[in-house]
Formats: C-alpha cells, structure tokens, sequence
C-alpha cells in the first residue's frame, strides 16, 4: 500500500487536527486568541473566491434569465406590434429615443461602477489609516505602562 506523501496543505492539516489537543504549549490568553484570529482569517481569506465566484454565478444566471425571457417573448410581440400597422418612421424615432434611454442607462451603470471602486478604495485606506492609529496607541499605551512601573520600581511589565 503506497501512503500519499504529498505535502497537506495548512487547511487540510487544521482539518486532521480538530477536535484534538494543541500541538502548540500556549504561553498565554494572548498567544490562544492571536492564533485562533489568524486561523479564523485566513480561513475566510481562502474561501472569499469561493463566495465571489458563487455570486457571480447566480448574478450571471439571473441575467441570462431576463436576457431570455424578452429573446422568447420576441416572436409573440413581433407579431402583435406587426398587426397593429405602426409607421416604419415611428417605429425608428421610438428606436433612437430607446437607444438614448439605454445609452443613459450604460453611463449610469459606469458611474455606478466607478463609485463602487471608490468607495471600495476608500474603504480600504480607512481601515489601514485605523489600523496605522491602534498601533500607535498601543504603542503609546506600552510605554505609558512602562513608565509607571518603572515610577513604582517595576521593571518587567
């Protein structure tokens, strides 16, 4: 019997050890909630293509849904607005005034769009600009911390 000697990935190994004891010794509360965070987030991380890709599957199926459902109803309504005698002329100035609604409709949805990744970047530098902050203050609470035990003759923290 050949025994697979591949090289397990980190989820696959988290898998092979829940529900059995640390093979870490923690050396605090710390150090326990540090590496649970980590696994947490790189948990998510890793599967954030998969919901990305779950949704667009589902967004892309919906509009090939409404893009059908007007391609089946296409023959019917050809036929009743054939029967109904509209002048060719009319049936073109319709035409170039839907065509303006929709190219309005493109430009809003680039706007949208545009917005979208803005705000997105925006985002992005306010969580990094918060997170530049927490370690200032943590750093400004370590030696805030420091200096009274040394003023009460601490020299460990």
């Amino acid at each position: 019997m050949q025994v697979n000697q591949e090289k397990k990935s980190e989820w696959a190994n988290l898998e092979d050890n829940m529900g059995k004891a640390p093979a870490t010794q923690y050396l605090s509360v710390c150090d326990v909630w540090k590496d649970s965070v980590h696994k947490v987030v790189t948990k998510l991380e890793y599967q954030t293509p998969i919901y990305l890709q779950a949704y667009t599957q589902i967004h892309t199926e919906f509009l090939h849904c409404v893009d059908n459902l007007f391609g089946t109803c296409y023959l019917w309504q050809k036929q009743y607005f054939d029967r109904l005698g509209l002048d060719k002329g009319v049936v073109n100035a319709y035409g170039q005034l839907y065509n303006s609604w929709i190219d309005q409709c493109m430009q809003g949805l680039d706007a949208y769009a545009n917005y979208k990744k803005v705000q997105a970047e925006m985002a992005i530098d306010a969580m990094k600009v918060g997170n530049e902050m927490l370690h200032s203050w943590m750093d400004v609470f370590g030696r805030t911390v420091s200096s009274w035990n040394s003023w009460f003759g601490r020299t460990n923290v």
